[in-house]
């Protein structure tokens, strides 16, 4: 039985997927778009390819798929992932563009990336076009699944207001919003970033209190490590760190019309690398 492809529009651009947790992250990320008045045309956005066989196409729009799997920590290491390269090769050449927003997962696409440059996009993009302003509260919200390593994380933070992803839509705006910060804790050993829970701290004006994330952001620069001094200078120096991170990774970047013209031998090199159990 195939699974149900929940479908969020925002103007001419559909975010899709199959996941409940990803229908959050497609509306977190609609609310980066409401503040752009450039029409980009109609645009299917594809979040959690690696949940479904296949992603359908929808004829006069463009698709683009996103990889949302933590692939690799920034040190090489695989952490978790149900990718291969088969499969990224595959989407990329069914799609118009194929985005990665853990540029360190690179090096798991091989040359991919090589062979079909503009097919390829790595970075953040998420982040509204607009700036926007740190708003006050008390403790810190922690929104997210909470695993058995997180819920042992989780006592060192008494101040902490915690739900789950699977809660009411306002529930969780309501707590984000009641909190001076947001809390951000790895569900798996290495170093990486949940780029979903970046935006989101973002949107709602909250600095990020995080366990060391990977490049673009840097802890005391765009973050706070959870054991350093959460003052009210401290919070103001990292939220507009993390503007400055903002500013370079705006989501109209995923948005923008690349050309699928490539040489055809290069075409032929991705079908046999589709084509290949990897």
């Amino acid at each position: 039985m195939s699974k149900k492809i929940e479908v969020l529009e925002v103007g001419d651009v559909r975010f899709l997927t199959t996941h409940p947790t990803l229908a959050l992250v497609a509306r977190t990320l609609s609310d980066s778009l409401a503040s752009v008045s450039k029409s980009f045309g109609p645009v299917d956005i594809w979040l959690g390819a690696h949940r479904t066989p296949r992603v359908p196409r929808t004829s006069g729009r463009r698709l683009v798929v996103v990889q949302t799997e933590q692939i690799l920590d920034v040190d090489g290491r695989q952490i978790d992932t149900r990718m291969t390269l088969r499969r990224i090769a595959r989407l990329a050449l069914r799609a118009d563009l194929f985005v990665e927003w853990n540029p360190h997962n690179r090096a798991f696409y091989g040359v991919l990336p090589r062979l079909l440059p503009r097919r390829f996009l790595f970075g953040p993009y998420v982040f509204p076009s607009d700036t926007r302003t740190q708003t006050p509260g008390e403790g810190l919200s922690f929104v997210g699944h909470v695993t058995p390593e997180r819920r042992a994380k989780l006592e060192n933070f008494p101040d902490v207001r915690c739900l789950p992803t699977k809660s009411d839509i306002e529930e969780i705006d309501r707590t984000i919003a009641a909190g001076a910060a947001m809390l951000n804790l790895h569900a798996m050993p290495g170093t990486y970033s949940e780029v979903p829970r970046v935006l989101l701290a973002y949107l709602a004006g909250k600095p990020l209190v995080s366990e060391e994330l990977a490049p673009p952001f840097s802890a005391g620069h765009s973050y706070l490590l959870p054991d350093a001094p959460r003052t009210p200078e401290a919070l103001a120096q990292v939220w507009q760190g993390l503007n400055t991170v903002a500013a370079r990774y705006p989501i109209t970047e995923m948005l923008r019309s690349r050309s699928r013209r490539v040489p055809a031998d290069h075409d032929g090199n991705m079908a046999r690398l589709a084509a290949r159990k990897t």
